[in-house]
């Protein structure tokens, strides 16, 4: 479908990034909504400017965007839909670390029942200022009730399990600004999705070369 729809083999190189989570999933007919703006990102380096756009899934939001990747962007988007009393009810994450990219999803919900009509421009703007993950944000992190473990995924990287109560409202977030702040992780991949009877959120990340892994768990514990 790329192919088809113009893009060189080079530029479907920079987009096969992503990998086959995204490409063999439910988000891959997004990717030429998404694929240009990606590419100039890619190409520019002086080009931060993110493109986030609001997409209806039947009666529902999803919150598509696509970003030059950096440590602490999952933390920031999801900052941003917690302080404009957005709930997150699913969130998946992507990104090409050969080219600094990420495409994220986050499925949202707003319980006055309407969307802010200046969502994506202050999504957008929270992210080009790196909002939400300030040292000083802390204190106002909405509180994470639950169950969290770390273990290694693939040599070098890990994943942030978490299971909490199905009404735990900015706990994406929470965890997100934690991964950053507390354990210095560069998160590539997010899933989260909620039951009747509980959240659960897998966070994928790399830790840094510093951080030992027996310290990475002891952190985990006193701080998720």
């Amino acid at each position: 479908a790329l192919t088809a729809a113009g893009y060189s083999r080079q530029e479907l190189a920079i987009l096969r990034d992503f990998g086959g989570a995204f490409f063999g999933g439910r988000y891959r007919h997004y990717a030429n909504r998404f694929g240009s703006h990606l590419l100039r990102l890619a190409e520019d380096p002086a080009d931060a400017v993110p493109k986030v756009v609001l997409l209806r899934d039947g009666a529902a939001y999803i919150l598509g965007v696509a970003a030059r990747d950096y440590r602490g962007l999952a933390a920031t988007i999801s900052g941003a839909l917690w302080h404009r009393k957005i709930d997150i009810r699913q969130a998946h994450l992507f990104s090409a670390m050969n080219h600094g990219l990420a495409l994220d999803f986050f499925h949202i919900h707003s319980p006055s029942g309407s969307v802010p009509a200046d969502l994506t421009r202050g999504v957008a703007e929270a992210i080009q200022q790196r909002r939400y993950i300030a040292n000083e944000d802390e204190a106002a992190l909405p509180s994470a009730q639950g169950r969290a473990s770390l273990r290694e995924w693939r040599p070098g990287q890990y994943c942030l399990q978490f299971e909490s109560a199905p009404d735990t409202a900015g706990l994406i977030y929470t965890l997100t600004y934690k991964v950053y702040r507390h354990l210095q992780g560069n998160i590539f991949a997010l899933s989260a999705h909620r039951t009747a009877a509980a959240v659960f959120v897998s966070v994928y990340l790399n830790l840094p070369p510093e951080l030992s892994e027996a310290e990475a768990l002891q952190r985990v514990a006193e701080r998720f």
